[in-house]
């Protein structure tokens, strides 16, 4: 990583911390650049205004949450590639609420939701959904799925973004937006009537 971007990742990760910290409309510019230690020019130069700043902040965080699962990386779709299929799809959707509900990202959505209303130029901001990386490497799995004959599932993308926006909806729900840890028990759950929706529908 040059120096230019390890400087706009430094302005993001400040920007993340502030924000938690202080609210949106609490925090400065200034405030930011001191804790990612640039000036405040560098940080106008970079994102332009506060509002670009929060949204490329919060497409940041979901870049994290997608870069856990990418080829190689701990969640790789490709690791549970030797299960059966409900298996797979359970032992993944743990990973998904581990990793999207973890605290950080958890309490950055909380942000973005109490502060749309108040500031109607955040709305891109919540145009959250599943991280469309996830969804494509999930597709891929159900798609090899269908081809070695376990499942059939005409549209990959689609119920692999149906299965992980149900993850999400009710770990969300159940966590309380990550402001209580998820049961164990109670995730459990969760991922295993997922798949077994996802299952039952696309078996041969």
């Amino acid at each position: 990583m040059g120096p230019q971007p390890a400087k706009r990742q430094a302005i993001l990760e400040a920007a993340v911390t502030v924000f938690l910290r202080e609210g949106y409309a609490r925090a400065g510019v200034d405030v930011i650049a001191d804790e990612a230690r640039v000036s405040k020019q560098t940080v106008y130069n970079h994102f332009g205004d506060k509002e670009r700043l929060f949204i490329a902040a919060v497409d940041g965080e979901r870049e994290r949450v997608a870069a856990e699962f990418a080829d190689g990386a701990p969640y790789a779709p490709e690791q549970f590639d030797g299960a059966d299929a409900r298996t797979a799809l359970i032992a993944f959707g743990h990973r998904v609420l581990e990793v999207l509900l973890d605290e950080r990202a958890s309490a950055l959505r909380r942000l973005v939701i109490a502060e749309v209303g108040r500031h109607p130029s955040l709305r891109t901001a919540c145009a959250e959904g599943e991280p469309r990386q996830l969804v494509i490497w999930l597709a891929g799995m159900l798609d090899r799925r269908t081809g070695s004959g376990e499942l059939d599932v005409p549209d990959p993308a689609s119920a692999a973004g149906q299965f992980v926006a149900l993850l999400v909806q009710q770990g969300l729900h159940q966590s309380m937006y990550g402001t209580r840890p998820l049961a164990a028990e109670v995730a459990a759950s969760i991922c295993e009537k997922a798949a077994d929706l996802v299952v039952r529908a696309y078996r041969t």
